[in-house]
């Protein structure tokens, strides 16, 4: 946090020095802005558009304890100024995960919705279609289903992304609706990866597509990818004891899908023999994809861990480049929430959580080059005394970052969470 409010400081102390005439307005080039209105704001993702302007996407809780939860969304222009908001949900409570922008220059939104209870831990999957001005044009909920296409009530289905497909969409995710398999000593079937496809008009694919995949263990997709028509890349993680380990672990998972739903070739696991790595977050690269999330070993602090696994060969399937944590140490068990994205002058911006800086969670952004090495000799932390949450990291065309997650404003222990919204130069700086 020091490093943040020096920067800012420095800027003041510039602008003190100059006339209007000759300084460009800094709230075009960095600023730090908080968005929403009376209760919490969290902030999880967003669309940059053509203009510049940027679509901002979250979840909103009231300030009364009798009224849900609701997606939040809002539009900013280049400078962060709304230009508008709205929110989206019903009587039961709401989660966001994940917007897109569709080749139809529409907004696809994916998220969770509770069951009948209020408080309840029953999800469903929820998606719906917006336009760029805001208002809704469709949506549809979707309870996961059998091998037989009977929707499974009772269940929790934790929605991850979403992605276009040639004819509509896909969604990853993760499910406890778990098919019957062989057991296997020392793990615990818990959750399956999901994989549910709709059309454009968001009805549910037929039943000969299975929305569900695993094995004797807790597995979860977080991006799904269309290759080709009929054919996807699905990335995630699973603790599912990989050929040649013996000790249960959690590692990244790779692995192909056909027309029909099934896995094609063998399933690669990038991670450690004797660590958990989580998948959370996903970007392409220069020769396939860009993997990111975090590892934690033993008792020691977690650390972001990455992965570059090539454009998968038709009969062999994928094929790890490299693997590696940054030597960043994260604290104890920070939230594993990720974001990667491709620099245009090459290398990854890598975003994630730490808790060892000031003793709270706080943003912490680094970049790193083509090979996986460090770009940054230290990552940047973003934060204060409060409790936050980073979302996502995104490269501008004029290669400044913008970053949106969630920070707590005024006491660090009663503040109100606000949608948080980072705009700063090219090394992450407040600076010019």
């Amino acid at each position: 946090m020091r490093s943040l409010i020096l920067a800012l400081a420095l800027g003041a102390t510039l602008l003190g020095c100059d006339t209007a005439s000759t300084v460009e307005d800094p709230t075009s080039q960095h600023f730090i802005k908080f968005y929403g209105r009376d209760g919490d704001q969290t902030g999880c993702d967003l669309v940059v558009l053509p203009d510049g302007s940027m679509i901002l996407f979250g979840t909103s809780r009231p300030t009364a304890p009798t009224l849900a939860t609701q997606w939040y969304l809002a539009r900013v222009d280049p400078k962060g100024v709304i230009v508008w908001e709205s929110e989206f949900g019903g009587l039961n409570n709401e989660e966001a995960r994940d917007i897109e922008l569709t080749s139809a220059n529409q907004l696809v939104l994916v998220g969770n919705t509770y069951g009948n209870t209020f408080q309840s831990t029953d999800r469903d999957v929820m998606i719906m279609t917006v336009g760029l001005d805001g208002i809704k044009i469709d949506s549809a909920t979707i309870p996961v289903r059998d091998i037989f296409g009977v929707p499974i009530t009772g269940t929790d289905e934790d929605a991850a992304a979403v992605t276009e497909t040639t004819d509509g969409f896909i969604i990853s995710g993760s499910t406890t609706y778990v098919y019957a398999k062989a057991a296997v000593a020392g793990l615990a079937d818990t959750r399956d990866a999901l994989k549910i496809r709709v059309y454009s008009n968001l009805s549910i694919y037929p039943n000969t597509w299975i929305q569900t995949y695993g094995y004797f263990s807790d597995d979860a997709s977080t991006k799904i990818v269309e290759a080709t028509a009929g054919t996807f890349h699905v990335f995630g993680y699973t603790n599912n004891l990989p050929s040649g380990q013996t000790v249960p672990n959690y590692n990244y998972w790779a692995y192909i899908l056909g027309a029909n739903g099934d896995p094609t070739t063998q399933q690669v696991y990038p991670g450690t023999s004797s660590g958990n790595e989580r998948l959370s977050s996903f970007c392409f690269s220069p020769i396939g994809y860009f993997l990111g999330g975090l590892a934690q070993s033993g008792s020691g602090p977690a650390d972001l861990f990455i992965s570059e696994v090539n454009i998968p060969d038709a009969l062999l399937g994928f094929s790890v480049v490299y693997e590696k944590s940054l030597s960043i140490a994260l604290g104890t068990n920070p939230s594993g929430v990720t974001s990667v994205f491709p620099s245009q002058n090459g290398g990854f911006f890598v975003l994630g959580n730490e808790n060892g800086f000031n003793s709270n969670q706080n943003w912490v952004l680094t970049k790193v080059n083509l090979d996986g090495s460090l770009a940054w000799s230290t990552p940047i932390v973003y934060g204060g005394e409060g409790l936050d949450e980073c979302g996502a990291v995104q490269e501008l065309p004029d290669g400044r970052i913008i970053l949106i997650g969630t920070m707590r404003t005024g006491r660090p222990d009663a503040g109100e969470f606000k949608l948080t919204l980072i705009k700063v130069n090219s090394e992450g700086k407040f600076e010019n």
